[in-house]
């Protein structure tokens, strides 16, 4: 080949860079490529000067612009400016080495590539285009100078499969990059089966922004609302920080709703999301005479700030409101109709740094859907000085007792309502409102006599601010029935504003010493080394002085005449929030506890006879009372033990307590001031017990389950190949086939939970016992399949309580669920098979029984 010239270097690359020029006139023509073309190849390079062609083998690589073009094999015409690439077998037959094509950001595989230089238009066979999520797959494309890729014998899906499970067929289309695709007829085609289902054009939006539109409605029948129409309505991308939701459902027995939610987040600053729903339900016939309509309504919001955006303060929001028959007559989660309580938040706090001061404010809610009560707190503001040492010489020699004198100062105001939720937005909610405004002033120091041994004398001021007190006093009349007279308490509120203050001195020793015991085992082939008992008891003495003479006295006495001058005493601010500021009369009292810890050293199994480690027996065991010293009677408190361990590896966690009385009952049920042993056998008497047991197992090998990612890979608007965009082996019969037949169906994954709790009670002479027990988990029968459930059962009315049974099942690029609830108010079932992808989430199949029609 005496015109050619070979090139051969085996693995080596063999860069080269060649400048052609068109004719030997040096005539510049407007065909002439205009910048260099960079070459190279490992293995080989073929340079043929008579027909200007250039042949490049193994993995060869041409740059030219921002184009770069990879493959095992190029031909490079410079008489036509064209390209031509392919892959080459390799040694089991299989084609390697497939066309990649890059030009700036846009980047493909493909199977055959033509490109020309100079127009900007090439010619692809067998390429996978990604755009934003979904896969378009074309037998033929033409790329046009504009970027624009004609198509013909495509196919649109959201499966990564080399051969997709589904896909839409496109005859012809057109893809505008980062914009559109639009398409003449289409169809349906699922498992290479086409289904009677065509458009004569498509349109399928690929912007990489954020866009608004209709939300279509779901329909469907229920027995009791009729047909609707549901989850129907717009949606409004404002802004890269914030869009808004409007929906809706209709039912043809006169309930309707509607929904507006958002989101929103700016980076470095703060995110969330609310919700309102509001809905008028209906039930019952007018025509039968049991038509009922009840308005529900649902607040949602939450709000967090981003610790980055002020380290000084700090503003967020958990709301969680609704009527106490919402969550039962709309929600399909049902850890929201079997949560009794509902509590919000919404908070700011802010600090001073170099400054021991803080401000806080919070308005919070808090109910109960059995009872309906609401609790609001709106709103609590706080302004606190932390602890600081006044009297605390700075680089002064030695240390005197009143350098650990601290001082501290709180304030608080409070608005508080409780009311029921169907007032919860009218005017009579403010009829049972109560505020008040407390500040305190503590001053102390702690002294430290010896080891474990602490004394601490503190006075502290308080003072109380108050819209209203009370007044008591009795009403006589008579009686016929009795013969005689009778009172009645009447009780008057003072809407006056007042300030109460006093001034308590205080002083509290303790003593707080650790017993160590430690058994050793001298048998130096046990398995246990050592146990060690740890016994903390403390013991501790409070006094505060009777001041009544000095502060002033806020309780009152009143005489009833009727009852033999009975003399009953009160407090004018007992309704109030924050109570009286000061106790009529002194008090003391003596705190005893003792905690319990045990644990074992044991040897491990490895050779190594240093080799050990610890094993909590008994994590604690607390017993705890105390004495008042100045009570009339009853001056010994109730003994108070609890108790928790962890056994099998923290698997099963055991906690339990119980309360005893060493006083003994009347005949009415009435403690009096008797020792319970001088009336029985036993020291003290029972009063509560409580135990509880969290059993928590799982096993199996959690891998062998691990489903398929339908994750696509690469990023927005960037065009890949077959073989980047293979999936998994289930795609292919044969692999998926041997990927069952491998599956280890003696170690599959599963986990079971056992939650038991019992509680006794007997504070007079009838016991009380409640249990309740749940139990939940899960099991993957085959790495495809997860079945879990949960139930219980109810000890009182012997009867299991809420039940649940899921089925899920990965189909690749589809997914089925089925969701059971067999018993209960909420008996109902769904079936669902649907696509994965958000991008088509309305192709899908859904067979449901509400628990409407029940």
């Amino acid at each position: 080949m005496p015109d050619s010239i070979v090139m051969q270097q085996g693995s080596t690359l063999i860069p080269d860079s060649l400048n052609y020029r068109t004719d030997t006139a040096n005539r510049v023509s407007s065909e002439r490529i205009d910048s260099r073309i960079t070459y190279q190849a490992t293995d080989s390079m073929i340079i043929d000067l008579v027909t200007r062609k250039t042949y490049l083998f193994g993995k060869a690589d041409v740059t030219y612009k921002d184009i770069e073009l990879k493959a095992d094999y190029i031909e490079i015409d410079f008489s036509t400016n064209e390209i031509f690439a392919k892959g080459l077998p390799d040694s089991t037959g299989q084609i390697a080495g497939k066309p990649n094509f890059k030009q700036g950001s846009e980047s493909f595989d493909a199977n055959t590539l033509r490109y020309n230089f100079k127009s900007g238009k090439g010619y692809i066979r067998g390429v996978v285009t990604k755009q934003e999520g979904g896969f378009l797959h074309s037998g033929i494309t033409k790329k046009q100078k504009s970027g624009i890729f004609d198509i013909k014998n495509g196919k649109y899906t959201t499966c990564d499969a080399p051969h997709p499970h589904y896909y839409i067929a496109l005859t012809k289309a057109k893809v505008v990059p980062g914009k559109e695709i639009v398409s003449g007829p289409a169809y349906m085609v699922i498992a290479d089966i086409p289904l009677p289902v065509a458009v004569p054009f498509g349109f399928f939006p690929i912007k990489q922004t954020h866009a608004s539109g209709i939300l279509i409605p779901s329909y469907g029948e229920e027995r009791n609302r009729g047909f609707y129409l549901r989850n129907g309505g717009y949606y409004l991308a404002l802004n890269d920080y914030f869009d808004l939701s409007i929906t809706g459902d209709i039912f043809t027995n006169g309930t309707w709703g509607v929904r507006v939610g958002s989101n929103y987040k700016k980076r470095y600053k703060y995110g969330g999301n609310f919700g309102v729903n509001y809905y008028k339900n209906v039930t019952g016939s007018l025509d039968l005479g049991n038509y009922v309509a009840r308005n529900d309504y649902s607040v949602k919001w939450s709000h967090n700030q981003d610790p980055k955006a002020n380290p000084t303060s700090t503003f967020r929001a958990s709301v969680n409101l609704s009527s106490s028959s919402y969550d039962k007559n709309h929600s399909y989660d049902a850890s929201d109709y079997l949560t009794n309580t509902k509590q919000s938040s919404i908070s700011f706090s802010k600090m001073w740094p170099g400054s021991p001061f803080n401000f806080s404010g919070s308005l919070s809610h808090s109910q109960n859907s059995q009872t309906k009560a609401v609790d609001l707190n709106l709103p609590k503001l706080a302004f606190t000085m932390n602890r600081i040492y006044p009297f605390k010489r700075k680089n002064a020699p030695g240390r005197h007792w009143y350098d650990n004198i601290d001082l501290t100062y709180n304030a608080l105001l409070e608005n508080r309502i409780r009311t029921v939720d169907t007032l919860l937005f009218t005017r009579e909610v403010f009829n049972n409102m109560s505020n008040g405004f407390r500040h305190t002033i503590p001053l102390g120091v702690n002294f430290k006599p010896f080891n474990h041994f602490n004394i601490s004398p503190r006075i502290q001021y308080s003072g109380m601010l108050y819209t209203k007190y009370i007044e008591k006093h009795f009403n006589y009349f008579y009686d016929s029935t009795s013969a005689g007279y009778v009172s009645q308490l009447v009780t008057d509120t003072i809407h006056r504003v007042t300030y109460a203050q006093s001034v308590n001195p205080s002083i509290s020793m303790s003593f707080n010493p650790k017993i160590y015991g430690m058994f050793i085992f001298k048998n130096p082939d046990a398995r246990v080394e050592a146990i060690r008992h740890v016994i903390t008891p403390s013991v501790s003495f409070s006094f505060v002085p009777d001041l009544g003479g000095i502060m002033p006295n806020y309780y009152r006495e009143i005489v009833d005449t009727t009852q033999e001058n009975r003399v009953t005493q009160y407090s004018i601010y007992e309704k109030e929030i924050y109570g009286t500021p000061s106790l009529p009369g002194r008090s003391g009292a003596v705190n005893f506890s003792l905690n319990n810890n045990l644990e074992m050293k044991v040897r491990t199994n490895s050779d190594s006879t240093a080799d050990t480690k610890k094993v909590k027996l008994l994590e604690s065991l607390n017993f705890s009372t105390n004495y008042n010293v100045f009570k009339d009677s009853l001056r010994w408190a109730p003994l108070t033990f609890n108790g928790r361990t962890s056994l099998w590896k923290n698997n099963i966690q055991l906690t339990f307590g119980g309360v005893f009385n060493p006083y003994a009952l009347n005949d009415k049920g009435h403690v009096i001031n008797t020792p319970n042993i001088a009336v029985s056998n036993s020291l003290f008497r029972m009063t509560s017990l409580n135990f509880s047991l969290n059993l928590q197992l799982k096993g199996g090998n959690s891998k062998s389950a691990g489903g398929v990612s339908q994750k696509p890979p690469g990023g927005p608007g960037e065009m890949i190949g077959m073989e980047q965009a293979t999936g998994p082996p289930e795609t292919n019969p044969a692999q998926q086939n041997q990927e069952v037949l491998d599956y280890d169906y003696f170690n599959i994954p599963w986990d079971l939970r056992i939650r038991y709790n019992v509680n006794y009670t007997k504070q007079a002479f009838t016991p009380t016992v409640v249990q309740t027990l749940n139990v939940s988990g899960s099991f993957s029968l085959t790495p495809k399949w997860k079945i879990s459930g949960n139930t219980g059962w109810d000890f009182k009315m012997n009867k299991l309580t809420y039940t649940s049974v899921n089925i899920h099942r990965d189909l690749h690029c589809w997914e089925m669920s089925f969701s059971w609830i067999p018993i209960g108010f909420h008996q109902s079932y769904s079936f669902t098979i649907n696509v994965k992808s958000s991008i088509l989430r309305d192709l899908k199949y859904e067979k449901r029984k509400s628990w409407y029609d029940r």
